[in-house]
């Protein structure tokens, strides 16, 4: 398992994710680092958010920053959080007669009405077992524990509250971000010295710089 994304798999995984919706932007960061197996789509959403936190490791660093907003007092707060710490509270898989949810199984019931989904959840996780709420409740909670949630305190008045963490969609706009950057880069280097995009990108980061560097000294 890679669990990376070189210069090429970041905008492999920006162009796949761009206008696509956030289970498959998810599914397309994990393709792009060759971190996803067979396929990510079948993965239980705690090894997907694992695997992902993994590649936002090796690709961007462990820190994760982060922005809150107090409902309280609307301040606004940034935060960083250390991705390894995010990895230990994902659940680990356990012994159960009921299928983990993947992305492929919200795919599935996304555009269902609300009243249909703990239903059709229940036929794809348990299938032959007959959907009760004692099921569907069986079901929100393995889902939940899958969530990742964070303790944050108010610097300004105080306040305390509890925010999940959505993974996928914290990684992407790491992803987003620096995939833009890149190209703004690869432009520069390419209307400077005429090089193409394939040249540039195969240019470690410090060889870009320093290019990028005595481009912009000229």
């Amino acid at each position: 398992m890679q669990d990376r994304l070189t210069a090429t798999g970041l905008l492999a995984a920006w162009e796949a994710g761009a206008n696509r919706q956030p289970l498959d932007r998810a599914l397309a960061i994990l393709w792009a680092a060759g971190a996803g197996g067979d396929d990510p789509a079948d993965l239980p959403l705690a090894e997907r958010d694992r695997r992902l936190l993994s590649v936002r490791r090796h690709t961007f660093g462990p820190i994760l920053p982060a922005r809150a907003t107090c409902h309280e007092c609307g301040a606004e707060m940034e935060t960083e959080i250390d991705t390894r710490l995010l990895v230990e509270a994902l659940p680990e898989p356990g012994e159960d007669d009921l299928r983990p949810i993947t992305s492929r199984d919200l795919a599935a019931v996304a555009d269902l009405p609300a009243d249909e989904i703990s239903a059709a959840l229940c036929a794809r996780l348990a299938p032959g077992v007959e959907a009760s709420e004692a099921l569907g409740a069986r079901i929100e909670a393995e889902a939940e524990a899958a969530e990742l949630r964070t303790a944050i305190t108010c610097a300004e008045c105080g306040a305390r509250w509890t925010e999940t963490l959505d993974v996928a969609a914290h990684v992407w706009a790491g992803v987003e971000h620096a995939a833009l950057v890149l190209l703004t880069e690869v432009a520069e280097l390419a209307a400077r010295y005429g090089w193409p995009e394939p040249d540039i990108l195969a240019l470690s980061p410090a060889r870009r710089r320093a290019y990028l560097t005595l481009a912009r000294s000229g």
